[in-house]
């Protein structure tokens, strides 16, 4: 229903009476014709001049440097909204525009339509006043910057300036105020899109769009209801006035109502126009409203429909870091890395993961958004667009992790998108830490290109290929060496019941330890790294496998060094199972703690500041100037004591070798003296057919069986063998490879590979039993089983089907005498020897949850298991991908740890070496120079059979491995890590030989007599075959 009138006064009244709003009419026609005739008349009188006087080319150039273009371009550039001067001018006025739009609205419920008033008393036409100088300085300033002068004169701003600032300024000389036209205001609303674009508000064409539809929405039913107030409270000229509504009973806010209601085809009926202009508005706006309401509204709902859901902007938070996950963002990846990197023995992460990936998560993904709230967001987005790192706050991020897809089909594009979006982020914030995984080691070198990347910011490339290939070549010479590592980098919980059996208990106690870096206490420097190894070891259950330089100093790591000595503030990489334990180093005091038995009462003492002073004051000076915190720059050459002579007797001892007299005497390094390197090889010289194969005698060699046809991508089966042919390796002891695959896959693989010594190929398949035979499967040292078919993803039982049926087929197979009856000759399998059909089998599967075929020891029901709980991975035989995600978080948590683990299964790769192989030329030979002999003199990870080696007095009941510690580094200056042990409780009489890895046990672990150890040893040890 229409509102009660307000109480006017009688002069108020009189006063409208008096009708003068022609003459405000009066003044916007004159305004208008006034600017139109003076344009008018300025265009004839420059089109006659240019006529009169043309102006050359260089007067034209001159012309436009003048003093008027100067201005005109200022102007521009102000009004403009390109610069940030413009952008403030536009904001301003568009603000200034609303308080106008707003002072209408007040005036509209307060006054009368026409009114004698006086400016000084009435507030809003004191602040109407004002915008109104601020919208005149402001016309001046598009009219000295249009170039078109009749365009600008028709232009929407200018027109609704010309209907709106004369009445103005008119009213304050003839002392009356008329709100006639003032609506007009409301139709500058449409450029609300322009001015959230140049406020860079809006960056999208459907956020643009969406926009401008509702900015034309609500300025046309503004501009609609003034014109609506106007004509039904100022009545029909025609009938004088007579049949306008009672004073006050018709609002602006109920003409809006009514104009919606109308637009909506709904009409209430509580307000409709009685006067016949505004029913005949009302009829001419009905029809444009539903015309384009029913246009405007499916759009505008297509629009909000297409809104990203995960659209917004990240707020970082100054008391919790964050890190941004980007790249190959799916349920599968993002599980397995979410469920490491908030793994419970992370302790407290008080950190936030930010994920930006391109697509939308499907609903397997938003059910782990949802339940992973409160420390995951997730962000549609690319890492190509800086707009998008912008609202992650990429700059402000503790580090960014670009992930790969594991399982792509075409690795080189996977590899060049992923250097893309690195290159994306360094350009924008060059100063944010980067972690990316790539598939292929040859892809790293194009990381060293990008200007940004720089490793002291611990920006770190995680090669897949590389790194698992380098643990699966340790293994092939230290079996179990992968489980070994897997572990120490990947976070699990001390999790043992006691319904298990006893080698999983063994197990599970030490598979809990990772790496941690920790500064050494001042008591330990002046130290040897052996002396302090054993120190660590024995007193406080800590294994040290090595030192780092700091950043400023190049951050080299050095895995047990011969004799180098601790110095202040040097940095030890430790293998321990909590960050509390890797602190009591730092702690530890041998005053004070020499006879502490309980290390949780290693405390920090207050003498450790004098022996730092005591060390510094005595020898600091004594020391070689070249060494600085514990690490020299010069690289140690062979012991002094015997370059020339030490040098004889190992070629001396190289040279009769049986089998290697020839290679010997042409045994040659590649250029950085890291790896065994020979002159390039055509294949068709190193193939074997079955025949050449079965009458060829091959014993502790390694195998390699691929399943792969002609166009599957290559594996960079480089990274496998290059571990194998390391420097550190005498020649004589390198044990031949064979690779079993399809001819054609390897052709491709080849050019890496022809430089590399005692190889040979053979055409054939994993699957078939007389290709194994005649390769001599059963007297290998170890048989690797890859596959370089794409796995498909949606049935992952299926993807390892071909390397678990050839790993199955391998166990069954019978080598002791006649291999034609396997099924019927039970009888005689009671009196073979177990180990004659034993063979030590690595498999790459793709998938953790395939595990469970290969278990014969559990019942695995779930398929979401964790790999390191199951025998396979225990005992060194089966590995996956998704374990290496974990290689991911240990690398943002340590840094070190992915250079420690780098450093041992690559064989010495070298950033020199990075760099050549990205040539594409593969190794390149070198001549034998001090500098190449010298990098041979470095450690490897070896197998030490206990009951065989030097310390077989320790292979027997009671004896523990902190003794076998202790005598090892005292006497060769071995670290032993690891326990290889056979899982069957009677070690002599069982005839099961599967083992078990025991990483880093405790100092009070007792040996058992068949025990084989994983240890790190010196290359003087490697004179004589132990096998």
């Amino acid at each position: 229903m229409p509102h009660s009138p307000y109480n006017f006064t009688q002069e108020q009244l009189d006063c409208e009476a008096e009708r003068e709003w022609p003459v405000f009419i009066y003044s916007i026609l004159i305004t208008f014709a006034t600017l139109f005739l003076m344009v008018l008349l300025y265009k004839m009188l420059a089109g006659c001049c240019r006529k009169v006087f043309p102006h050359s080319p260089a007067d034209t150039q001159l012309g436009s440097s003048s003093f008027s273009s100067e201005i005109q371009e200022w102007a521009e550039g102000i009004t403009s909204g390109q610069t940030p001067s413009g952008r403030i001018l536009v904001v301003a006025v568009f603000f200034c525009n609303v308080v106008a739009m707003v002072l209408y609205v007040i005036d509209t419920s307060r006054q009368l339509l026409e009114e004698c008033i006086t400016w000084e008393e009435h507030i809003t036409l004191q602040i109407d006043f004002a915008l109104g100088a601020i919208f005149f300085l402001h016309f001046l300033l598009r009219f000295v910057a249009s170039d078109k002068v009749m365009s600008f004169l028709f232009a929407l701003n200018t027109i609704v300036d010309i209907i709106t600032l004369p009445p103005l300024f008119l009213s304050l000389w003839i002392q009356r105020t008329w709100l006639g036209l003032r609506f007009f205001r409301f139709l500058i609303i449409f450029s609300l899109p322009d001015v959230l674009v140049y406020v860079r508000l809006l960056q999208n064409s459907s956020s643009i769009r969406l926009t401008q539809l509702l900015s034309y929405i609500v300025g046309f039913i503004c501009w609609s209801g003034g014109f609506l107030f106007l004509l039904e409270n100022q009545g029909d000229p025609f009938h004088h006035y007579e049949n306008a509504r009672e004073k006050g009973s018709f609002r602006f806010g109920d003409n809006i109502w009514f104009l919606i209601i109308t637009a909506s085809t709904v009409g209430y009926g509580d307000f409709f126009p009685i006067t016949d202009l505004g029913k005949i508005f009302g009829v001419f706006y009905l029809g444009i409203a539903v015309g384009s309401f029913a246009n405007f509204i499916p759009e505008i709902a297509e629009l909000l429909g297409n809104q990203p859901k995960y659209a917004g902007n990240y707020v970082a938070s100054a008391e919790k870091q964050f890190i941004i996950v980007c790249g190959n963002i799916t349920y599968s990846s993002v599980s397995g890395f979410l469920a490491d990197f908030f793994h419970p023995a992370r302790e407290d992460v008080n950190c936030e993961v930010v994920f930006l990936n391109k697509l939308e998560p499907d609903l397997e993904f938003e059910g782990l958004l949802k339940r992973e709230k409160t420390r995951v967001t997730y962000f549609q987005g690319t890492m190509l667009s800086a707009m998008d790192l912008q609202r992650v706050c990429a700059e402000k991020a503790a580090a960014v992790l670009v992930m790969c897809d594991k399982f792509s089909t075409d690795p080189t594009r996977e590899d060049a998108s992923n250097i893309m979006r690195v290159i994306s982020l360094k350009n924008y914030c060059e100063g944010t830490r980067c972690i990316i995984q790539l598939l292929h080691y040859h892809n790293k070198s194009y990381l060293l290109n990008i200007p940004g990347w720089d490793w002291r910011r611990d920006d770190q490339a995680v090669c897949l290929n590389e790194v698992k290939f380098g643990m699966l070549a340790q293994s092939c010479l230290a079996p179990g060496f992968f489980t070994m590592a897997s572990n120490i980098i990947s976070a699990s919980l001390l999790h043992i019941m006691p319904e298990m059996p006893k080698w999983k208990k063994e197990y599970l106690s030490t598979s809990n330890k990772v790496i941690l870096a920790e500064t050494f206490s001042p008591t330990f420097v002046g130290l040897t790294f052996q002396e302090v190894a054993e120190i660590v070891y024995l007193r406080l259950n800590l294994v040290l496998i090595a030192m780092e330089a700091r950043k400023y100093e190049g951050g080299q790591i050095w895995i047990n060094p011969r004799n180098r000595k601790i110095t202040p503030n040097a940095i030890g990489l430790f293998i321990t199972a909590s960050s509390d334990a890797a602190k009591r180093v730092w702690f530890y005091c041998r005053v004070c703690h020499e006879h502490v038995e309980d290390v949780e009462e290693i405390k920090k003492c207050s003498c450790k500041r004098l022996a730092k002073a005591r060390y510094e004051y005595f020898n600091y000076g004594k020391e070689n100037p070249d060494q600085r915190n514990g690490f020299s720059n010069k690289q140690e050459l062979i012991k002094k004591e015997e370059p020339i002579e030490g040098l004889r007797k190992r070629k001396k001892s190289l040279s009769e070798a049986d089998h290697g007299r020839s290679e010997t005497a042409k045994m040659r390094f590649d250029g950085t003296g890291c790896f065994h390197w020979c002159g390039s090889q055509s294949i068709s010289d190193c193939t074997l057919t079955r025949q050449d194969a079965t009458v060829t005698m091959f014993a502790g060699h390694i195998v390699i069986t691929i399943f792969a046809e002609d166009e599957n991508p290559v594996l960079g089966l480089r990274n496998l063998v290059m571990p194998l042919r390391a420097s550190n390796i005498p020649y004589g002891d390198l044990r031949h490879i064979i690779i079993l695959g399809n001819m054609e896959f390897i052709k491709r693989e080849w050019k890496l590979l022809a430089n590399m010594p005692k190889i040979s190929v053979m055409d054939g398949s994993p699957s078939n039993r007389a290709d194994l035979r005649a390769v001599k499967v059963n007297l290998c040292r170890t048989c690797v089983i890859l596959s370089a078919k794409a796995p498909d993803k949606a049935e992952p039982v299926l993807a390892d089907k071909e390397i678990i049926m050839a790993a199955l087929n391998i166990k069954s197979m019978k080598f002791g005498g006649s291999f034609l009856n396997d099924e019927d000759d039970d009888d005689m399998d009671e009196e073979e020897d177990p180990e004659m059909n034993h063979v030590n089998l690595l498999l790459d599967l793709s998938f953790v949850s395939n595990v469970r075929y290969l278990d014969d020891q559990e019942m695995h029901m779930s398929d979401h298991l964790e790999l390191y709980k199951t025998l396979p991975f225990a005992s060194g035989t089966a590995m996956a991908k998704g374990i290496l995600d974990s290689l991911m978080s240990a690398t943002y948590f340590n840094a070190s740890a992915l250079k420690l683990l780098r450093q041992m299964v690559t064989g010495g790769a070298t950033i020199e070496l990075e760099k050549s192989l990205a040539e594409g030329a593969g190794l390149r030979g070198g001549y034998s120079t001090p500098e190449v002999e010298a990098a041979k003199n470095r450690i490897r990870v070896d197998e030490i059979v206990l009951r065989e080696s030097q310390w077989s007095r320790y292979a027997e009941y009671g004896a523990r491995f902190s003794d076998l510690f202790s005598a090892a580094i005292r006497e060769q200056g071995t670290l032993c890590l690891a326990i290889n042990r056979l899982i069957a409780e009677d070690y002599e009489d069982d005839g099961d030989l599967t083992r078990v890895v025991i990483s880093c046990p405790d100092n009070l672990m007792t040996l058992q007599p068949m025990d084989n150890i994983i240890a790190v040893v010196q290359y003087e040890e490697d004179k004589e075959k132990r096998d």
